[in-house]
């Protein structure tokens, strides 16, 4: 059985899309007009990693960027699924 880390915080799980450290899965919704973060997570490390992020770990601003673009983008499929007008999510990292 695969583990799984999910966030609702945008920046964080652009932290986490941008270091690589855990695998982006999916989004899903979260019943409160926000969306989870759904990430790959085998090795349980997410609490450590989002502990890290509120330390102030550093990221390549390139990292950030592409990462949040990317992220920004399977919001907006999440949302258009969710409104019937779109069935494709894109793909993963």
């Amino acid at each position: 059985m695969t583990g799984e880390f999910a966030t609702k915080r945008l920046q964080l799980a652009i932290y986490l899309h941008a270091t690589g450290h855990l695998q982006f899965l999916r989004t899903e919704p979260g019943g409160d007009s926000k969306l989870w973060f759904v990430f790959c997570d085998d090795q349980h490390a997410g609490p450590q990693l989002e502990l890290d992020f509120d330390r102030g770990a550093v990221v390549a601003a390139r990292n950030i960027f592409s990462s949040q673009t990317y992220l920004r983008r399977q919001m907006s499929g999440a949302e258009n699924q969710n409104n019937g007008a779109s069935k494709n999510v894109g793909n993963p990292r």
